[in-house]
């Protein structure tokens, strides 16, 4: 009953950002995420297809940096307000394993991917298709960050059971799934006990993270 309750709650993307400010330190991700796409924008125009685009927070992060930008997610509750509050870039609500059948993608051609949060919710056989999908556009930048199951500490339980995900995985586990791509671990971003895995392609991820802690120190 709790963990229907959430998810209800959840949906609503005020509720959503509630919570997620409540885990996050000062320097999280997203200030991250700022960095990376402002580093790509200098040397490249940014074409962004973001799957599982939820309310496409990012974009007030990294919106500036982009010349076009399409999001997909099958919440309306998400989608609803963000094709006023960014008139410029295209929002579509359709089931993320059918992409293929997404016309607008197929005449996109994006030069970056990204999946935030995204991939926990996914099974494996949905991952598959998308890994297909993909591989369409190998020579574009690909990037994703997800939760990690690495420990059974009673915090980190916690944080997992409210982020409603149901595959959250091992390290052991996105290995499996996401075999092509290089991928590493950074675990501060939270207040709490809670690992990320960032998965990425023709991007240097490891160096733009130690140039944007260098940064902010």
């Amino acid at each position: 009953y709790i963990s229907v309750m959430i998810n209800l709650i959840l949906q609503y993307p005020l509720f959503y950002r509630l919570y997620q400010k409540t885990v996050r330190k000062k320097n999280h991700e997203y200030d991250l995420f700022k960095f990376i796409f402002s580093e790509i924008h200098k040397k490249n125009q940014i074409r962004m297809l973001d799957l599982c685009s939820g309310d496409s927070f990012v974009l007030k992060y990294v919106g500036e940096y982009l010349t076009d930008y399409i999001g997909v997610d099958n919440n309306e509750k998400y989608l609803k307000s963000l094709k006023s509050e960014w008139p410029d870039f295209k929002f579509i609500n359709a089931d993320i394993s059918k992409l293929d059948e997404l016309r607008e993608i197929e005449n996109f051609k994006p030069n970056l991917i990204f999946m935030n949060g995204a991939i926990h919710h996914l099974n494996d056989e949905t991952m598959k298709s998308i890994n297909d999908f993909n591989y369409k556009f190998k020579n574009s930048i690909f990037l994703s960050v997800d939760p990690v199951k690495h420990d059974n500490g009673l915090i980190n339980k916690i944080m997992i059971f409210f982020d409603r995900g149901k595959y959250i995985r091992n390290r052991d586990g996105f290995h499996k799934i996401m075999p092509t791509y290089k991928q590493f671990i950074i675990d501060d971003f939270y207040q709490m006990s809670f690992q990320n895995i960032f998965h990425f392609n023709n991007i240097n991820i490891p160096e733009l993270y130690n140039n944007w802690k260098n940064l902010i120190k």
